[in-house]
């Protein structure tokens, strides 16, 4: 597949997944497509022995993309799977991802990009980091299968009450006491330092680390 909407690289051992499609990085259809086939690619890489997700630009992403939504409603768009289906594709992907998985982030990150983050293993954040995430004030429920099925379970009934109903645009600090993020790092930090724990975890036997995913599923997740 030839990607427009991401970058992706091998680094020693580690996929290297970078979200680049300016000025929002915003998640649209395409970039959720890419991404499932570059974690497809990664999977089947024995090179590859942990994966990392980044972006460029000053914000992390800001959520689905107005204009493939509007397209959704009218049916006039070239992917027919909906945001429903590729988003919460892409949320258990990475939650069931078999390799050590690894986010990296600074700026806003938003909606429905706010499940995709939390999803990864490891979450690096930059000291001005923002997430928000305001899915009841809209309406509707974590359609992507993060808060109401995966958060409660990730960080405790407690914080994910006070992660939806306080709806504040969380900084890093926030978010590290929370339990919603691994690492706190100055803003210019994030890249480097993520790169830097990602090869760490790409050290790991790879059996042993899939072994050790599945049971942390099988121990925490319900049946």
């Amino acid at each position: 597949m030839d990607y427009t909407q991401i970058k992706v690289n091998i680094d020693e051992r580690v996929g290297v997944i970078t979200l680049c499609h300016p000025p929002r990085n915003s998640f649209t259809k395409r970039m959720l497509v890419e991404v499932l086939d570059a974690l497809d690619q990664f999977e089947s890489n024995d090179v590859v022995r942990a994966v990392m997700m980044n972006s460029e630009g000053a914000d992390f992403s800001k959520g689905a993309d107005f204009d493939d939504i509007d397209e959704e409603w009218t049916g006039e768009g070239e992917i027919k799977e909906t945001f429903s289906q590729l988003g919460g594709k892409l949320v258990a992907r990475v939650d069931f991802y078999p390799k050590p998985t690894l986010v990296a982030a600074r700026g806003v990150c938003f909606g429905g990009s706010a499940a995709v983050f939390s999803s990864f293993d490891i979450r690096i954040v930059g000291e001005n980091f923002q997430l928000h995430d305001g899915d009841i004030y809209y309406g509707t429920v974590g359609s992507w299968g993060m808060s109401s099925l995966r958060l409660p379970v990730w960080i405790g009934r407690n914080r994910i009450l006070d992660y939806m109903f306080l709806n504040e645009s969380f900084n890093g600090q926030q978010l590290y006491e929370m339990g919603m993020v691994s690492k706190v790092v100055a803003d210019e930090l994030v890249d480097s330092v993520g790169l830097a724990y990602a090869k760490k975890m790409s050290k790991a036997a790879p059996i042993a680390a899939r072994a050790f995913k599945e049971c942390v599923r099988r121990a925490t997740l319900p049946n």
